[in-house]
């Protein structure tokens, strides 16, 4: 179909896949696609230049990698002043808290000091010295954001808010929500493996996704048939990086103030939000293969398989959800 741009002028592609329409996109530095049934009959370019224009609004205000921004304003000021809030920031910063207190603190969404020294690590090859660890993991602590009605204030000089831990998996469920508010019911989201499966892809036939394998390359290790659930994946086994001889994960342990070391594993979280999903996989990757699965199995509605080098690990009725069917 060509294409096409929003009101803010962030190109973005209409095509047919088979019987679905399909929107195309990049945000969030990958590649973010909605498929609309052939179920629905709504205007799906109106309804695409809806979803483009507030992931690119979402993106501008609360994406720390752009300076002069909301987010920027909040981390420039820590120590001195606080920030206006707006109706949207009040429901990002809830979505913080949740990941915060949903993943027992494995996600702070303060980690800005630690993700920042990891980066630099990283690019200078060098693996930071113990003073500096302490001094950027005493900065991290999302307890100590002081939140009111109308304002945020960091009351440490030095304290950073990244929303990366759980950002994405929140424009998932919003956009999701947006896309009914238009009386579009049968869809999915799907912001680069953070997924949301609305309806059925065709009549009464479920979306089906495939759970990639940590290691090799083919056929998906499962695929899964979903309605109105969400999905996310967490995985350390191809963001990592070697330092010094030893490998590291790009998901920072903020209790140690080190990157994980589980490496080869990778979880994959199925729940009635894609926030949810995607706070419980990544709690998965702090706490290793077994205590990951516990973690699963605690949750009421909520199911999900660990994957590693060895043999899956898969939560009590997460086989209700497996196909052997092709990709739709």
């Amino acid at each position: 179909m060509g294409t096409l741009t929003s009101p803010l002028d962030k190109p973005f592609f209409l095509s047919q896949e088979r019987d679905l329409t399909v929107l195309s996109f990049q945000a969030f530095g990958t590649r973010c696609k909605v498929k609309y049934s052939a179920c629905e009959s709504i205007d799906f370019e109106f309804a695409s230049q809806k979803v483009v224009s507030w992931v690119q609004e979402f993106e501008q205000r609360y994406s720390r990698y752009l300076p002069n921004n909301w987010l920027s304003k909040i981390n420039e000021s820590a120590g001195e002043k606080p920030v206006l809030l707006n109706e949207e920031d009040e429901m990002v910063l809830k979505a913080a808290s949740f990941a915060f207190f949903q993943s027992n603190q494995a996600i702070d969404p303060s980690c800005l000091p630690l993700t920042t020294l990891w980066q630099e690590a990283k690019a200078k090859n060098q693996v930071p010295g113990d003073l500096e660890i302490c001094q950027a993991r005493d900065l991290v602590d999302w307890q100590n954001v002081q939140i009111s009605e109308k304002e945020i204030y960091l009351p440490i000089q030095g304290m950073g808010l990244d929303f990366g831990g759980f950002g994405k998996e929140y424009a998932v469920d919003q956009v999701a929500e947006k896309l009914k508010l238009l009386s579009c019911q049968n869809f999915l989201v799907d912001f680069g493996g953070d997924i949301f499966a609305s309806g059925f892809a065709s009549e009464d036939v479920p979306w089906k996704i495939g759970i990639e394998k940590p290691v090799g390359e083919g056929s998906p290790g499962f695929l899964v048939s979903l309605s109105n659930r969400a999905l996310a994946t967490s995985g350390n086994y191809r963001r990592f990086f070697d330092l010094n001889g030893k490998r590291y994960g790009h998901t920072v342990d903020h209790s140690t103030g080190y990157p994980t070391i589980h490496s080869e594993l990778s979880a994959s979280v199925i729940s009635p939000s894609c926030l949810k999903s995607g706070i419980i996989s990544t709690s998965c990757l702090m706490v290793g293969k077994q205590a990951g699965l516990r973690m699963i199995d605690s949750e009421w509605n909520v199911e999900g398989c660990i994957q590693s080098f060895d043999s899956p690990l898969l939560s009590n009725k997460f086989y209700q959800y497996i196909q052997n069917e092709n990709l739709t």
